[in-house]
Parts: C-alpha cells; structure tokens; sequence
C-alpha cells in the first residue's frame, strides 16, 4: 500500500513548478516579441516597398504631405493605399459620399505596430472626447518629414535610398495624449489628432512648442544634430512619450524602413550625428559604423 505523499514533498514539487515557470516566462516573451517585431519589419517593408511603388508611378516622384497651413492636406498615406492592397479602402477614402465616422473606424493592420505600448490606451486630451470608445484611422508609423515634406523624386535623393530613413515606428494611439492618424482629412478638430510624421522642419499646430526635433545640416565636411545629442525615445512610458521625436518599441532599438525597402533597427547607442545623418536625404554626411 503507497503512502501518500508527505507535506515537505508537496512544497518541494510546487516550488520545481514554480521554479520551471519562472524560466519559461521570460522565454515565451521574447519568443511574443520576436514575432511581433518581424510582424512590424513586414509592415514597415511593405509600407516603403508601396512607396517606391507609388513614386515609380509618379515618374520617380514621391508625394510632399506635410503642409502646416493646410493640415488637412495631408493624405500621403491615402495616395499609398492601392499600392499596399488596400484599392477598396482608397476609394472610401477619396469617395464624397463617405462619411466621417466610416473613415474613423479604419484602423489597417499594416498601419499597426504590435509592440506599441499605446494600443488601446484612450487619449484624454481636450478635444479627444468624441471619439472615445471608437476607433481611429491610427497609425504607429511615422514617415520622415525631411523626405516627404515636398514632391520629392528618387534621383535627387543625394544620400543615396540606402543611407535615408524613409519610415520610422512611434506610438500611435497616444503619445502623451497625441494621436497620429495615417488619415487626417475627415477630422474637424486638429488637436490632439496629428499627422503620423516626425522631423517636420518647423513648428507643427497640436505639437509641444517649439515643435518637431529636426535636423540642421552646418558646418564642412557637414554634420546633422537637432540640438543636445536627442535622437530616438526608448520605450517611453504612454505619458512620457514625446509626440516630437520617434519612439522606440523593443528593446533592441528603434525600428526604421530605409528608402531601398530594407528594414533595420537602430541601437540606442547610435550617436546623434549618425541618427539624423541618415534622417537628411541630402545632407552629404559621412557616417560611421555605428
């Protein structure tokens, strides 16, 4: 006849269990954020392939979309649609008939990043109340505004594609109560919703004062910084986050689409000079291996 287990047995058995568990958790997070991180390449890849495609269409032109007079201007991102297999909701973007809350509820997975801590989170902002408990046209991709800032064509691109961030990640639901929008003609209110851009040259209506963190080119051989070595944010917290400057979801680094499609991530110990070399696209910098 066994005898049933003892007590310092039980406490032995539970604690080998706890023990087990303890390793496999952190295994399984990385394991979570290592496909959500390739779920987020992909996105980026096909985001920057559909804008290569779209520029191609456009005899090498690429669309300007940052216009600070005109906010609602923006809609590079609804000219990209067709080319990332996105037709239908292109022509309810374009459609008069649609109607604002049609638009609202168009969150697109290629838009999305599944590491951004943001997801979900509802901006209390002023202004934001409306659209609470809804959804949104958001973005967790930011396009370069140093590139795309005007009707730019892919020859004059001096850097060279492989040397320029076209895309970059940030958080897109909310940044400190910013939302960023891959579509942004439907809103009739411009704060807290922003265009899904950084580095825009100059101030950007809703951003904090003074504005976006930008790129100025001086000096020869020349040399690129936007002012007291700032770069990239490492996974901030929602309200930490600076809607100025991207935002890095991983701890690896920042997550970036390069103008030749390729996808890289950035390390957090990238000099400032080398980060916002590869923001300008004509800036001629010299950079280094880091």
């Amino acid at each position: 006849m066994r005898k049933g287990i003892t007590l310092i047995e039980a406490i032995v058995a539970i604690a080998i269990i706890a023990i087990l568990v303890a390793l496999l958790v952190p295994a399984i997070q990385r394991v979570r954020e290592a496909s959500a991180l390739l779920q987020s390449e992909n996105n980026l890849k096909q985001l920057a392939l559909g804008l290569q495609d779209l520029a191609s269409a456009r005899g090498g032109l690429l669309p300007g979309c940052v216009n600070v007079d005109d906010p609602f201007a923006f809609e590079t991102w609804v000219e990209l649609l067709p080319y990332i297999d996105q037709g239908p909701i292109y022509e309810m973007h374009t459609n008069p008939n649609t109607t604002g809350q049609e638009l609202r509820n168009l969150q697109l997975g290629v838009f999305l990043n599944p590491l951004d801590p943001s997801r979900g989170i509802a901006n209390t902002a002023p202004g934001a109340s409306y659209y609470r408990g809804g959804t949104l046209a958001v973005s967790s991709y930011a396009l370069n505004a140093q590139v795309f800032s005007s009707n730019v064509n892919l020859v004059t691109i001096r850097d060279g594609l492989s040397q320029t961030i076209w895309l970059s990640e940030h958080y897109g639901w909310n940044c400190n109560n910013t939302t960023f929008l891959y579509a942004i003609s439907w809103a009739s209110h411009w704060q807290p919703f922003q265009p899904a851009t950084f580095a825009q040259g100059g101030s950007v209506p809703g951003r904090p004062a003074p504005g976006d963190y930008y790129p100025v080119t001086e000096g020869n051989p020349p040399v690129s910084v936007a002012g007291d070595g700032v770069t990239f944010q490492m996974r901030p917290t929602v309200m930490n986050c600076d809607p100025r400057l991207p935002n890095a979801t991983s701890n690896g680094g920042l997550q970036v689409a390069l103008g030749d499609g390729s996808v890289r991530i950035i390390s957090p110990r990238v000099s400032d000079k080398v980060f916002w070399a590869l923001v300008t696209p004509n800036g001629g910098e010299i950079t280094g291996p880091d």
